[in-house]
């Protein structure tokens, strides 16, 4: 029997180098643990706060009216993170033309069909959640959305074999469980309450 190749992973190239326990991040060592726990708790408050300015927001300005102006805050980020990456490289660099040779390519000859494909299906996540968390409330609606991790999760396990062993995978279903129940339970809330 021929084995059929098998799809490359990002962490199969990483696996294969051995990882120091300290990585240098933002001028200070950090532990990798603890690295991850930081990069979590940031990333729980992003993300938890980003449907606060639709709360506070008055008129039109909530729904579909917000993703207007989550768009334009997006690309106004998106355009400051740019401008700051390429001061980092002139800085380091003392050349505007090496600086900006320095930044990523976009490959918009290759990109351009599954960029923009990808771009709007996030878009349409983006606006339907915008109205669920609208319809639904912020307890149910948010935790419905985050939900998507799950689906996710079982992608990662099931098609990409990111997940090894058994004892990973139950702790991973324990988990899921878990996250459904917690949406369950908001919900059973909501109607009731």
């Amino acid at each position: 029997a021929v084995d059929s190749p098998r799809i490359p992973l990002a962490n199969d190239r990483i696996a294969a180098e051995p990882l120091s326990e300290y990585v240098n991040f933002l001028g200070f060592a950090w532990s990798r643990r603890h690295l991850g726990l930081a990069c979590a708790v940031f990333n729980g408050l992003w993300g938890g706060s980003i449907m606060v300015p639709m709360h506070y927001s008055s008129g039109n300005t909530s729904g579909l009216g917000y993703v207007i102006s989550f768009a334009i805050g997006a690309m106004i980020v998106l355009i400051f993170m740019w401008a700051c990456r390429l001061l980092y490289h002139l800085v380091r660099t003392a050349s505007i033309i090496k600086a900006y040779a320095s930044l990523p390519c976009f490959h918009f000859q290759i990109m351009w069909i599954p960029g923009g494909i990808a771009g709007t299906l996030w878009s349409v996540g983006n606006i339907c959640s915008m109205l669920s968390v609208q319809g639904l409330g912020e307890g149910v609606g948010y935790s419905v959305i985050q939900a998507a991790m799950l689906v996710s999760g079982l992608w990662g396990i099931l098609f990409y074999k990111e997940v090894k062993g058994a004892r990973t995978r139950l702790k991973w279903l324990v988990a899921a469980v878990l996250t459904v129940s917690g949406i369950l339970i908001l919900s059973y809330e909501h109607r009731n309450g």
